[in-house]
């Protein structure tokens, strides 16, 4: 090798460190936006690109547009006087923790791995997602599980979040065992902006975890190699 191949070598050994750290940070941000209903910030951490795909339990939003819809239509921002009052007595956290990162070998792309803990507080009927004109204005607490696979990519020098897919584990009213809780599906909520999910897995007596949800990063070379992380995958 010579000294100009090992420069370069280093290099890009470094760059890759950097983007680990750099998809840390933008997995760190998306929790400290949606603990603080900063949703319009949030788009902020997405590249501006056509093939983005945000894939929630109720439904996929594709493109750039797409997840803005998500964000700003379905969910909306603090900002808004109107959301802001929906807002009132709702706490929403979810933390990103067993973080799995693998950078592609050119250095262009990454994909990341997530379990998220987190419990949602907020008033019933008031919520975005389940609003019901006839449900009675109290509190509910909850524990909500759930986990990530994120594929990110360097867009004009800086690195964003360019796929996303939130598998659901299990969620129950705070002193109610998931056992018995009811799970959700994704004709429960009232999002209209996405298009309907297929059914994913969530908690059931009969069910065994499965096991590429979300699937573990492995090294690769590019992302033409792979492709979207989380298309496609067997249990």
């Amino acid at each position: 090798m010579t000294e100009q191949e090992m420069l370069e070598a280093l290099t890009l050994k470094l760059e890759r460190l950097e983007a680990q750290e750099a998809c840390r940070n933008l997995m760190g941000k998306y929790s400290y936006y949606h603990t603080a209903f900063r949703n319009a910030e949030y788009i902020d951490l997405w590249a501006k690109r056509d093939d983005d795909l945000l894939a929630m339990p109720w439904g996929d939003y594709v493109g750039f547009e797409g997840v803005k819809a998500c964000y700003m239509n379905d969910h909306g921002d603090r900002n808004d006087p109107k959301t802001y009052e929906s807002l009132r007595g709702s706490v929403m956290m979810h933390t990103m923790n067993t973080e799995i990162i693998e950078v592609s070998a050119d250095g262009q792309t990454a994909k990341g791995a997530f379990f998220s803990d987190g419990h949602e507080t907020y008033i019933e009927g008031r919520v975005p997602g389940f609003q019901d004109p006839n449900a009675k204005l109290e509190p509910h607490a909850e524990w909500c599980w759930g986990a990530y696979a994120v594929d990110f990519i360097k867009d004009n020098g800086e690195w964003k979040i360019w796929h996303m897919r939130l598998y659901p584990i299990n969620k129950s009213e705070y002193g109610t065992s998931w056992v018995d809780a009811i799970q959700p599906t994704p004709e429960d909520y009232t999002f209209t902006s996405g298009k309907l999910a297929r059914r994913m897995w969530h908690y059931s007596p009969d069910e065994v975890y499965p096991a590429n949800q979300p699937a573990i990063p492995w090294p690769y070379e590019k992302f033409e190699d792979v492709g979207i992380t989380f298309l496609d995958e067997e249990d």
